[in-house]
């Protein structure tokens, strides 16, 4: 007896078995449609875009340093 992935939910279910016990469609039976698997990829492209800008924001503000100045008193214009 061996185990093989549901086509629907992607558990691991033996073999021998007709119906999944986590999802409880066929084990062999339909898979999900493509516009799941594309949901989900733009799911994940909405959300790490602004994390990726924020990122590369934080990279490209960064004030360069500057040696520091020494105050230069002006004792003339009193």
């Amino acid at each position: 007896m061996a185990l093989e992935p549901c086509r629907v939910c992607g558990v691991l279910n033996s073999t021998d078995a007709e119906i999944c016990l986590s999802c409880e469609f066929p084990t062999k039976g339909r898979r999900r449609p493509a516009i799941f698997q594309w949901a989900a990829i733009g799911l994940f492209v909405l959300f790490t875009i602004p994390l990726v800008m924020t990122v590369m924001n934080q990279f490209k503000s960064k004030p360069q340093s500057r040696p520091p100045q020494s105050l230069s008193i002006d004792y003339q214009s009193r």
